[in-house]
């Protein structure tokens, strides 16, 4: 097992992570993915109408504060047309512009809508500006911010000019400006191109094996096993964010509609093979505390808790990654939890999500709960996944902490070898220096009998 470990970890070290690397270290994926974790905030903070509502669920004259998530949630999409052209601004140098560049952004994204003439003035629709648009506002950021980019690095003025800089900002902005409206007014007004049908279109392979079982276990399965060898999941966001929360605001939408909601992928699908974090570690940490293993132990005592909040990095990196006798389970629970959650919502044995409820610090099944508009059966189902986590990883650990607390029995006892050793050369050293001090005290005084006898005699 430990020689079907290191060639699978040399493989994937060797052909995979080198790729992921790239990936990751590549201008424009960092600098989305940074853009996505902007907005997680507003993301939070439509959980508070969606815990009002399922309250309201019961008390039906209480007020509806549908809108303050309309005006967070629903308009991410809009903030990620602002946030990615500002950071390439700043990643520029160019801090100058970066507020200006973020502000382009929005009205390039907010022309690509394709706004149309009505009596009262110009109509907008309002799913664009969420994250039903966000593969939209990733395109449009990513243009205007190369235009910025260019822009960055070329300037009307010189270094020696004597006009104050924030004069020299406005000049040398309007051709970025320009030349971002200016090209998306003829692809919309022009050339009548639909930006957000046509990125949907391009997307749509992607999308669609989103909200598969394949495409769920594939996400699942890949973000799992790199976490595994060390790259955390959070490496993966820019792109499963968008399918996750994109099938969210088509579910809230259809609910508001007077449909049925149709995405399983939508938001928080996570929470029932995420349990305690990603890899499903609170069971783990739960059977921690009773290892026979010191060290275990004592880092369930420590994880435990934590890990009910779903903060398990210190779990994760002290006893998972790398570790030969867990792969398995990584594998299997990476598969069986999300396609039986995948099951349980596809045959309507609980809800699907319908309610934004972004409060992912607090435990799966309160989360759980609420994203579902308050079914109990979304809570069982959660239960049922916890239940089978701890299956998978039990047989598993048992053998790990096994092979654990014998190696900390073979290295207290060479511990406890070395000591003894080094006590008992401290006391020969000890009885040799007596010796040789008793020694030295007998052969003094023969010598001074010996030499007092000479002088008598010689008398």
């Amino acid at each position: 097992m430990s020689n079907v470990m290191t060639r699978v970890q040399g493989g994937i070290e060797k052909h995979v992570v080198p790729v992921i690397n790239k990936l990751t270290a590549n201008y424009w994926f960092g600098i989305v993915a940074n853009a996505v974790l902007y907005i997680v905030p507003f993301t939070m903070v439509s959980a508070i109408p969606s815990l009002f509502n399922v309250v309201r669920n019961f008390i039906p004259v209480l007020p509806d504060l549908t809108a303050l998530n309309t005006y967070s949630f629903g308009l991410v999409g809009m903030f990620i047309a602002f946030i990615i052209p500002h950071s390439v601004c700043i990643k520029e140098d160019d801090k100058g512009r970066a507020l200006i560049a973020g502000f382009t952004g929005v009205g390039t994204f907010m022309l690509c809508m394709n706004p149309q003439a009505v009596d009262e003035g110009v109509a907008f629709e309002m799913w664009k500006f969420g994250s039903s648009g966000m593969f939209a506002a990733m395109v449009v950021g990513i243009f205007v911010g190369a235009i910025y980019k260019f822009a960055a690095h070329h300037s009307f003025f010189g270094e020696d000019s004597v006009i104050p800089d924030f004069v020299k900002n406005w000049f040398d902005s309007i051709i970025p400006i320009l030349l971002s409206l200016a090209i998306a007014y003829l692809l919309t007004f022009l050339a009548k191109i639909d930006v957000f049908t046509v990125i949907a279109l391009l997307l749509s392979p992607v999308t669609n094996f989103g909200q598969s079982l394949p495409g769920v276990v594939f996400i699942a399965l890949v973000m799992d096993v790199f976490y595994f060898f060390g790259v955390s999941g959070w490496a993966f966001i820019s792109v499963t964010l968008p399918i996750t929360q994109g099938g969210m605001a088509e579910n809230m939408a259809a609910v508001a509609a007077g449909a049925t909601p149709t995405n399983i992928n939508a938001y928080g699908l996570s929470r029932y093979y995420m349990i305690g974090g990603e890899l499903n570690t609170l069971p783990l940490a739960f059977m921690m505390l009773f290892s026979k293993s010191k060290k275990n132990r004592t880092l369930g005592k420590a994880t435990f808790v934590p890990s009910l909040f779903n903060i398990n990095e210190p779990l994760v990196f002290s006893t998972i990654v790398n570790n030969p006798y867990l792969f398995i389970p990584v594998i299997l629970q990476a598969i069986i939890l999300p396609a039986n959650a995948y099951l349980w919502l596809q045959f309507d044995w609980a809800s699907l999500h319908t309610q934004m409820f972004a409060m992912n610090f607090l435990p799966n099944a309160v989360s759980a709960y609420f994203l579902s508009n308050g079914d109990i059966r979304n809570v069982v189902l959660v239960a049922v996944n916890l239940i089978l986590a701890a299956i998978i990883w039990y047989p598993f650990f048992k053998v790990f902490d096994k092979h654990a607390a014998e190696e900390e029995e073979k290295s207290e006892a060479e511990l406890k070898a070395k000591r003894e050793a080094k006590r008992a050369a401290r006391e020969a050293k000890k009885a040799a220096k007596l010796e040789a001090s008793g020694n030295v005290g007998g052969d003094t005084e023969n010598a001074m009998t010996s030499e007092g006898f000479s002088v008598k005699t010689g008398e």
